[in-house]
């Protein structure tokens, strides 16, 4: 008996899931709707979360002002300037 019921529960599960498609819009819903519901979630986002927002705006100012004045630089210093840069937002 309860190898039958786990078995129709299965079967209920993959009708369900194969029934429809989610768009996009109703899958992030889904997930703001998990974060609303469970409180220790916002705890793990927050701690993902260190961005420095004085340095990224100083970083940002540095990049546009090194990509604006027209230089140019082989891909090696390129990417040693990117580098600093990203340093600096950490």
């Amino acid at each position: 008996m309860n190898r039958k019921s786990t078995l129709q529960e299965i079967k209920a599960r993959s009708q369900a899931s194969a029934s429809k498609k989610k768009t996009p819009a109703q899958k992030r819903q889904d997930k703001i709707d998990r974060l609303q519901s469970n409180p220790s979630s916002w705890k793990f986002l927050e701690d993902k979360i260190h961005e420095d927002v004085s340095s990224l705006n100083k970083s940002f100012i540095k990049f546009r002002s090194i990509y604006q004045s027209g230089r140019r630089f082989s891909a090696k210093e390129w990417i040693q300037i990117m580098s600093a840069l990203l340093d600096e937002v950490d």
